[in-house]
């Protein structure tokens, strides 16, 4: 299989589907805000869902040693790192993860049991602190550059963790090894847990870089101990729906608590869950390779619109999310929001304020081109109309 730009340009009608990213708002909106992609999978995904489908039994699954073993292989032959299968608690997402490490510090930690969380940021992370009833220590991170403050100004009294996001969602940012050198030092110096979101790892736009798991950097076992990494093939292979993600625990006394709190209280990964992350960490390199591909392209044009309508962007070297700042905007908007501004002017982009952010907007760049494009123009009509 060919996967070109004619592969990726070839229109899929979600509208008519139960997508909550086209079924949000009315048909006349292109829908430009939540991570999902508007792509076909990989063919093999799609026929081992089928061939499954096609026994006729959807019975209880089990943990499938052979979807486990295919991340574990992924992630030595693309990144380089060991993960032993002991480490590997499944989960239905990466959200449920966050919400059991927030759990974890209020019960393990209950006098230091608040949170560090680099905002913006994807807004789960606060909302597990949140339902968890722990302390959030927001970190205001930079824009451009190394969006790390120096750490030696964050006070870790009363601290038990931090939630990091590798890649940065939604700055786009790629961390490099020395800044997240930085996060794993201050962690140990201060005696907290990381647990670090990198459900968009294989989502990094220009080669040849390649995201570096925190996992690569924990080389003692006292790093190892106070790690966790939770990744997925969702957002990478664009198949979210079907529930499928991995928290990496080293430490076999956190790996307890988790299978504990987990037990009976969170859905177990369904079998197609299973079925397609096998297949898509097995036989989904190519398509991936054609996608960044395709997400370079789409930058570029987004890129250019941008710089022409004097609104700043995010670098986007990770994710297909782009963060553009129209704080510029807000006198003309006279109260609006700039995401209900677009949405009056036919596009719907993620209100920057979601992730700690009010007045940017997150636009998701991983859809059809020609959509891409039209959308673009109805940006740059609406702010037109401002002139």
């Amino acid at each position: 299989m060919q996967y070109d730009f004619d592969f990726f340009d070839e229109p899929l009608n979600r509208a008519q589907s139960d997508s909550i990213k086209w079924r949000q708002f009315p048909r006349d909106i292109i829908p430009l805000w939540i991570a999902d992609m508007d792509f076909r999978v990989s063919p093999e995904i799609t026929d081992a869902l089928v061939r499954r489908a096609q026994e006729g039994c959807f019975g209880y699954a089990a943990e499938s040693e052979a979807a486990i073993q295919a991340m574990i292989d992924y992630h030595r032959d693309v990144y380089g790192i060991e993960i032993e299968p002991e480490w590997v608690l499944p989960q239905p997402g990466v959200v449920t993860s966050l919400n059991l490490f927030c759990k974890m510090l209020r019960t393990l930690r209950p006098e230091t049991s608040d949170v560090f969380i680099g905002e913006p940021v994807y807004h789960h992370f606060m909302s597990a602190a949140e339902l968890q009833q722990i302390r959030e220590r927001r970190i205001n991170l930079a824009f451009s550059g190394n969006p790390l403050p120096p750490l030696s100004t964050l006070d870790p009294c009363g601290a038990g963790g931090w939630m990091f996001c590798n890649p940065a969602n939604p700055l786009g940012h790629l961390w490099s090894t020395s800044e997240l050198k930085e996060v794993l030092a201050f962690c140990s110096e201060n005696n907290l847990f990381l647990a670090s979101d990198e459900i968009h790892g294989g989502l990094v736009l220009d080669e040849p870089f390649t995201y570096t798991p925190l996992l690569s950097l924990a080389q003692t076992e006292a790093d190892r101990s106070r790690l966790m990494t939770f990744v997925a093939p969702s957002k990478t292979w664009n198949i979210p729906g079907l529930g499928c993600a991995f928290a990496i625990v080293p430490n076999p006394e956190l790996r307890h608590y988790f299978s504990r709190e987990y037990d009976q209280m969170v859905p177990c990964v369904n079998l197609f869950g299973w079925v397609g992350a096998e297949a898509a960490y097995r036989y989904g390199e190519p398509w991936r390779l054609g996608l960044l591909a395709y997400l370079r392209r789409n930058r570029e044009l987004l890129q250019q619109a941008a710089a022409s309508w004097h609104l700043p962007l995010c670098k986007l070297d990770a994710t297909y999310l782009a963060f553009m700042d129209c704080s510029s905007l807000l006198p003309q908007l006279h109260g609006e929001t700039p995401a209900q501004f677009f949405l009056r002017h036919g596009v719907a982009l993620h209100d920057g304020a979601i992730f700690g952010a009010p007045g940017w907007v997150r636009i998701n760049i991983a859809t059809q081109t020609a959509l891409l494009e039209k959308a673009i123009e109805r940006i740059g009509n609406a702010l037109a109309s401002l002139a």
